[in-house]
């Protein structure tokens, strides 16, 4: 897995004459062929990859590992500069790593084990 994020401010209308900022994040997600082929395998495209409820641009707060293998690029806009900058950190330490453990975890091949209880 690959990823580029970059943000930036944005302007839009709010009412006929106003204007307000919003910050934009945006993620380049590439995904490797091993790890496509492991998310059709194995169904694993509807898990959700991650909840965004201060993110102000969709009503839709679920993203699916779909959503951030198709979704090119992962756009995500925010109220505040704070907002977005700690969705940055969270997706680049915290999102992206638990989505590919999830991934190649489900891949792994099992091993036969016992257990004494």
């Amino acid at each position: 897995m690959r990823v580029s994020i970059s943000h930036d401010d944005i302007v839009v209308r709010k009412g006929f004459l106003g204007r307000e900022t919003r910050y934009r994040v945006t993620a380049w997600i590439d995904f490797s062929d091993e790890e496509r082929t492991i998310v059709r395998a194995f169904a694993l495209g509807r898990h959700e990859a991650y909840t965004a409820e201060e993110a102000v641009d969709f009503p839709k707060f679920v993203f699916t590992i779909n959503d951030l293998i198709y979704q090119r690029p992962h756009i995500r806009v925010f109220p505040t500069a704070l907002a977005a900058r700690t969705f940055e950190q969270e997706l680049a330490e915290d999102i992206l790593p638990k989505v590919k453990n999830y991934i190649l975890g489900n891949a792994a091949a099992r091993h036969p084990s016992s257990y004494e209880i």
